[in-house]
């Protein structure tokens, strides 16, 4: 299920009820326990307008057409009161995804200049994963310079001809 941080609104896949940390502004938050659908949304387009209830079908029709843009907020009817980014609720998300269009860059980063909160601990980071023996061998054979590779080839083609004429004169 796909939340938005209740502090700066990025996007996170959370399961019901699960305890989260958003990785933007480390702001640690409780999945919603229930999710229901809306049926109607308060749709603020970035000039100002608002379109008032409109229904979950008419907002995907409205995307599929190009009247509302990514950077719209929606005002759902059920499950919070404050604006959200279209992007952040999965039945949208689907839709700029197969148009091509990608969240905006700055999605999750802003912050207030000076502000100090209370930082709760990011997940940890990942140790790099161990190196393949095959990608090993690669390696070392990509570093083996040519001019070693060329003296072997053309000692196996030496061995060959004089293969060939053992072979030939007996």
């Amino acid at each position: 299920m796909r939340v938005a941080c209740p502090d700066c609104t990025n996007p996170l896949d959370a399961g019901p009820g699960e305890d989260v940390v958003c990785p933007a502004c480390f702001t640690r938050f409780e999945a919603p326990s229930a999710a229901q659908v809306p049926r109607r949304f308060d749709v603020y387009l970035p000039d100002g307008a608002v379109l008032p209830r409109q229904s979950l079908y008419a907002v995907r029709e409205a995307i599929y057409t190009g009247k509302i843009p990514i950077t719209s907020r929606l005002r759902p009817d059920v499950g919070a009161n404050e604006l959200i980014p279209v992007y952040a609720l999965p039945w949208f998300a689907q839709i700029f995804a197969l148009l091509g269009i990608e969240p905006p860059a700055h999605t999750g980063t802003r912050r207030i200049a000076g502000w100090q909160g209370i930082r709760k601990e990011g997940p940890k980071a990942r140790p790099p994963p161990p190196q393949s023996a095959e990608r090993k061998v690669r390696g070392m054979v990509s570093d083996a310079s040519v001019p070693a590779l060329l003296a072997i080839g053309v000692i196996a083609f030496l061995v060959v001809l004089v293969g060939i004429a053992i072979v030939i004169a007996i």
